[in-house]
């Protein structure tokens, strides 16, 4: 549950979405399920329009003061916490999970992210503390791990620009938990000064994701023709491509526009384009030495890559929290970073090494992943729990 004081620059636009609509829908991606909006009745047709598709949300109640919110306990009987927004605030969804990590490892204290405003802060605590006195039990503050995050609207002319630039500067540590080390380190400290721009025209997420598809069929190209300074630049281009790849993602987050459709979209692209650039790199390779045994190369690949297909569906039917766990892990360390270990190779013409050492690793990966999921499926093995339960009860 979400308790809002409806911030008094609610309708202020940030990438295209009004302050109130952003703050909810940051709190509904952090597993908040109800949100009771404090606002006196006769402002409320003011921030109507704020709430965006959030206007006509059953999940939505507006109140003149917290305390309405028992004479419906029997609606939010079970919810044990909740999360409680005032002022102009702009903050992450990963600030967010973050503090309510933190209280559920100390569920009996209520913790506030606190802004250079005093009035503005992000608070998660036990709803029954904040349902108490005037709905502001005793928080404890602690730092944010994200430098210029919360931030605060205070009115200057210059503030929306400035918040604008500090959520697009702090979009990484949404995804550190998933970035290999090169795309933290490279990758996203570039990609979000492109998505700050293109977040401010037309251009949706899809249409990045369908460009950067064409560039990877290129390089795909590049890498099949046999000269060295050719599969050279394809390489290079390659790691432009990777930069650009996470471009999608963060447009869509600047621009709260993400769907599933996207995300299935961005996922069958990468990997039809990574299968695309494998291929180019053993056909380089045959072109290059003359032999056969790179087209044996290419097919003991694909092959690999089905078993791949096979035990991932395996591993995330049954649900196995230990075989989805080595599947996350795997596909951090690799992820798009391996396209610096190909320019590396590329640049002392041995990119054969790669494609080798690839069709090798995936029948490796999948041999693995078939034993982790046999493993925990085993009569009487103990049962891994998967999923992620923070978003209970808020």
């Amino acid at each position: 549950m979400a308790l809002v004081e409806a911030p008094s620059r609610g309708s202020e636009l940030i990438f295209g979405r009004p302050l109130l609509e952003r703050m909810l829908r940051v709190c509904e991606r952090a597993g908040v399920s109800r949100f009771f909006v404090k606002c006196p009745a006769p402002e409320r047709p003011r921030f109507a329009d704020a709430l965006g598709r959030f206007s006509e949300d059953s999940r939505v109640c507006w109140v003149d003061s917290f305390d309405q919110v028992r004479d419906i306990a029997d609606e939010v009987c079970g919810i044990s916490r909740c999360v409680v927004l005032s002022g102009n605030i702009v903050f992450s969804l990963s600030q967010l999970r973050d503090l309510l990590e933190r209280h559920a490892a100390n569920g009996h204290q209520s913790l506030r992210l606190a802004s250079r405003d005093p009035a503005a802060s992000v608070a998660v605590g036990n709803l029954a503390d904040f349902l108490g006195g005037d709905g502001r039990p005793p928080v404890t503050s602690v730092l944010s791990q994200i430098a210029g995050l919360p931030y605060a609207l205070d009115g200057h002319p210059s503030d929306r620009n400035a918040a604008e630039r500090v959520i697009a500067a702090t979009l990484r540590h949404d995804t550190a938990r998933t970035d290999g080390i090169m795309a933290r380190i490279f990758d996203r400290k570039l990609s979000w000064r492109l998505s700050y721009l293109l977040a401010h025209t037309a251009v949706t997420p899809n249409q990045v994701t369908l460009a950067n598809t064409a560039i990877g069929m290129l390089i795909a190209w590049m890498f099949a023709q046999p000269g060295y300074w050719m599969r050279l630049a394809g390489a290079l281009l390659f790691v432009v491509s990777i930069t650009i790849d996470g471009v999608d993602g963060e447009l869509a987050r600047l621009k709260m526009a993400e769907s599933a459709a996207g995300a299935r979209l961005d996922a069958l692209t990468d990997n039809l384009v990574h299968i695309a650039i494998f291929f180019g790199i053993s056909i380089g390779c045959y072109r290059t030495a003359h032999s056969t045994t790179y087209l044996y190369v290419l097919g003991a690949l694909l092959v690999g890559f089905g078993m791949c297909a096979i035990a991932v569906h395996r591993a995330m039917s049954v649900s196995v929290a230990g075989a989805q766990d080595f599947i996350r892990r795997v596909d951090r360390l690799t992820g798009r970073d391996f396209a610096y270990l190909v320019l590396l190779l590329a640049v002392v013409d041995r990119l054969n090494y790669f494609i080798i050492g690839a069709a090798a690793g995936t029948y490796l990966f999948a041999a693995v992943l078939w034993w982790l999921t046999t493993k925990w499926t085993r009569p009487g093995a103990a049962h891994q729990p998967g999923g992620d339960r923070l978003a209970e009860g808020i």
